[in-house]
């Protein structure tokens, strides 16, 4: 897989899927052009994260067939006040989320309800298989501030993990350290583990 580095502090999801897209079809380039597109596409308003269900959306009308998997299919910004958002923004953002599923099942994605753990993980990432997965980035970017962040997983192998961060490149993460960055989602960041899940074309 070829890295792409965002261009911009809010555009990780939707670089992470430009890089998964242009793995699967290469005439997608790597561009700002197109990590914008996927942005203003996916983007969950008047926040400027994208969701989960937009993004896989956006994977399905490129003609790949993403499998949502999520643990709670609610939208939930527990720590809002942190990012200068108001409690309106996010009444909003709530029911922005909503149109986002319903466009996602109207277009027949697959969407799943169901605890996450990460030998899940593991079992995709032994069939060959891409993940989308969201997890607190702090332990992988020795950052100040937990974050919530999709990043690309696309390996597994020696009790390391193989990883896209779009903020800092290729990545192979210690076992540990990912753990720690998917479990800390939950307990640090307040956010249900979710991923989605890109089958290898044969």
């Amino acid at each position: 897989m070829i890295p792409y580095k965002q261009t911009t502090p809010f555009t990780t999801a939707a670089s992470s899927l430009l890089i998964i897209l242009n793995h699967f079809n290469p005439s997608i380039k790597l561009t700002q052009e197109n990590e914008f597109d996927i942005w203003k596409n996916t983007v969950n308003l008047p926040t400027r994260a994208s969701s989960i269900y937009a993004l896989a959306t956006y994977a399905k009308r490129q003609g790949l067939n993403p499998k949502v998997i999520v643990e709670e299919k609610e939208y939930n910004f527990p720590d809002y006040r942190f990012y200068c958002y108001k409690k309106e923004d996010i009444q909003h953002a709530a029911f922005s989320a909503e149109q986002h599923l319903k466009e996602a099942e109207k277009n027949n994605i697959s969407i799943k309800e169901k605890e996450i753990f990460l030998k899940d993980i593991k079992k995709e990432l032994n069939k060959n298989h891409l993940v989308l997965l969201r997890i607190n980035t702090k332990p992988l970017r020795n950052e100040k501030r937990n974050t919530s962040n999709f990043i690309v997983v696309h390996g597994y192998q020696n009790e390391f993990f193989n990883i896209i961060d779009p903020l800092f490149g290729a990545l192979s993460i210690p076992e540990e350290t990912m753990q720690e960055a998917f479990h800390t989602l939950e307990t640090k960041k307040y956010r249900d583990h979710r991923m989605i899940i890109f089958e290898t074309i044969k």
